[in-house]
């Protein structure tokens, strides 16, 4: 039998053929495109290829060429605000013929105009990903191109106060658009903003009252228009505001408003010409650079509520009429007017104009004064322009500049300053201080007024700026407690200090409104009659001495004076015995009262009418003493004494 013999090389040949052939069934190929998803994997899918990405309304659609790998599962995508990174996993999405994602960042909305970035990955049945690091980042913006979005605002003006900011900007016209949505920002550029609000169509202006000088002294504004859709347009130029810090001169409001019957209603006034603390603001017939700008606002007649539709700059200094067009509005709304100066203080609200015949709204009267009447005692006169549309006025009343006012006097008259009227009584109905209802006005003390306009209807006007006077007579000396030349003589000269200027304190609450400096505490320490108590002296009574208190004395026969004591009452005070007498060592006594300031509780400034005295010619003047008699029903015989008042009478 013949057997055939095989080469020992071409055996081991057989058996490499057969072992590859084995690793190949179990292992697939280690190289090229994966051909069957049942063999164990090593190979990561490819790149993804063909990325791109489209801006949409507040979203990017991204879309890339499906991969071929047979055991595929999907894709990564991945978002960063940077080129560079860092990317952060948005997204897992699962095969398609024709991959895409819509990324509105989970419904929340991506920021138009603001740039995003992406990288993509597929992964497989085994959990291999496409190398991240290799892949190139596709850029895009947020938003639908330009061509495919609503108009764009222009035009944008700020200004600010210290306590708002106004931004205004031409309407934009397209039927389709609904309005206008506020982005603010603390950055210089569009990029940082953040919606705050939305305005209607023809409302193209905003008042920003949110704002907080805390956080920032600058803040941008875009603007962008919306449509039915809700679309928005591409941003607004970036304008820039800083705060104002303000000061003392705020500006009065425009005035003598008028409205043309134009189909674009122009609206006029007069610029202020004086600030509200009586200051000028214009020198001559020149204004000064301290008006900036004007804020104009417009409402409808049927519910009086006004948006702020413009910003003006002022027009210059030879100027002193300013003029805006409204391209929304007509004749028949109403607007209003506001003054803003360059340290960011605004006016009230102008007088209100309209050329509508059932508006009858009252203007704001103007031009108030306040002065010392010098005919009636303790008496202020009022005088002001009369207002359009107005048939009385209503006269309000304060303690302070800031404090809530009182209807004092209703249905008046336009008062000039020849009228006869004289305020010289605390209102009844000043609940302020039930205790000073009726009293007389104090001296040493300025009071605050404001007029408003009442119109045929009924309805009133807003309340004019405030003017400020003290009551006066035919002539008024104060003679203030805290004055240098008084002095005091303590009987046991035990050298303690007893005199001390004293204000508003945890301890003496109710020192919280005076006249001059402070009030002047008085403190004791040996009570009697005069010569045996403890004194406080203005004037010396020597016969070469200057040291008196001068009161204008006639020529030839004499002068009258009524005399008050103004002083604080309180639950450690005392008796104390007033002495007034011709300056002079014979001189005789013209006043003696005495003043109790005793109160179970501490009351704020009170006034007491010591009597009247008399100075013939040739007397220089008066001296006067103030002794500590007894003590109060506490124990203590102090005195908070504010000052004494001589009025001349006729």
């Amino acid at each position: 039998m013949w057997k055939k013999v095989v080469p020992r090389k071409t055996g081991r040949n057989i058996m490499a053929v057969a072992l590859l052939l084995m690793l190949f069934t179990l292992f697939g190929c280690t190289t090229g495109v994966k051909k069957d998803a049942g063999l164990t994997d090593f190979e990561a899918p490819g790149i993804p290829q063909n990325v791109t990405a489209i801006g949409k309304e507040r979203a990017i659609l991204v879309n890339w060429s499906a991969n071929t790998e047979p055991d595929l599962v999907g894709y990564r995508l991945y978002r960063s605000n940077s080129s560079g990174g860092p990317f952060t996993l948005i997204a897992t999405i699962g095969t398609q013929p024709a991959p895409s994602y819509l990324d509105n960042d989970q419904q929340n909305g991506l920021v138009n105009d603001q740039y995003y970035f992406y990288k993509i990955s597929a992964f497989d049945t085994q959990g291999k990903e496409s190398d991240l690091s290799r892949t190139n980042s596709i850029q895009a913006r947020a938003g639908l191109p330009a061509e495919e979005r609503p108009p764009r605002v222009v035009n944008i003006k700020a200004r600010a106060s210290i306590e708002a900011v106004y931004v205004a900007w031409d309407k934009v016209t397209t039927s389709h658009i609904k309005g206008y949505n506020i982005y603010r920002g603390l950055s210089t550029s569009a990029g940082g903003v953040q919606w705050v609000s939305s305005v209607p169509q023809d409302t193209p202006g905003f008042v920003d009252t949110s704002i907080s000088k805390s956080s920032a002294d600058q803040y941008t504004y875009i603007i962008r228009t919306f449509n039915e859709n809700y679309t928005e347009s591409e941003n607004s130029d970036p304008v820039q505001v800083t705060l104002r810090s303000g000061d003392d001169t705020i500006p009065t409001s425009p005035y003598g408003l008028s409205v043309s019957m134009d189909t674009d209603p122009i609206i006029s006034w007069n610029k202020p010409q004086v600030n509200e603390d009586g200051s000028n603001i214009f020198s001559g017939q020149n204004p000064t650079l301290d008006i900036d700008s004007y804020l104009i606002f417009r409402a409808n007649s049927n519910d009086a509520l006004f948006s702020l539709i413009g910003i003006v700059e002022d027009n210059g200094t030879a100027n002193l009429t300013q003029t805006f067009k409204d391209v929304n509005g007509t004749p028949y709304n109403l607007f209003a007017v506001r003054a803003l100066d360059r340290n960011g203080n605004v006016s009230k609200m102008s007088s209100i104009t309209t050329q509508a015949s059932d508006a009858d709204i009252p203007a704001v009267p103007v031009n108030v004064k306040a002065w010392s009447s010098t005919a009636t005692e303790a008496g202020i006169k009022l005088a002001w322009d009369a207002a359009k549309n107005a048939v009385s006025y209503n006269v309000y009343f304060s303690t302070v500049a800031d404090g809530g006012y009182t209807k004092m006097l209703t249905s008046q008259p336009q008062w000039n300053e020849a009228s006869p009227y004289v305020i010289n009584a605390f209102p009844s109905s000043f609940n302020q201080n039930p205790d000073k209802k009726g009293q007389k006005l104090e001296f040493g003390v300025p009071y605050f007024f404001k007029i408003s306009s009442i119109s045929s209807s009924g309805k009133e006007s807003e309340l004019s700026p405030y003017v400020k006077a003290y009551p006066g007579g035919m002539f008024v000396a104060i003679l203030e407690g805290e004055n240098p030349n008084w002095e005091f003589d303590d009987v046991a000269n035990d050298n303690l200090n007893h005199f001390y200027v004293v204000y508003s304190s945890k301890d003496y609450p109710s020192i919280d409104f005076y006249s001059g400096a402070g009030a002047a505490l008085l403190v004791p320490s040996t009570v009697g009659v005069p010569g045996s108590g403890d004194q406080f002296r203005y004037g010396s009574g020597n016969l070469l001495s200057s040291d008196y208190f001068r009161l204008p004395a006639p020529s030839t026969g004499a002068y009258r004076y009524n005399v008050y004591a103004y002083y604080y009452p309180h639950p450690s005070s005392g008796n104390w015995r007033v002495s007034i007498r011709e300056d002079g060592i014979l001189s005789s006594t013209l006043l003696e009262k005495d003043l109790n300031s005793y109160s179970a509780i501490a009351r704020g400034r009170t006034s007491m009418a010591l009597g009247q005295i008399q100075i013939n010619s040739g007397v220089r003047g008066i001296d006067i003493d103030m002794t500590a008699i007894n003590a109060g029903s506490g124990g203590n015989a102090m005195v908070f004494f504010d000052c004494l008042v001589f009025v001349r009478v006729m």
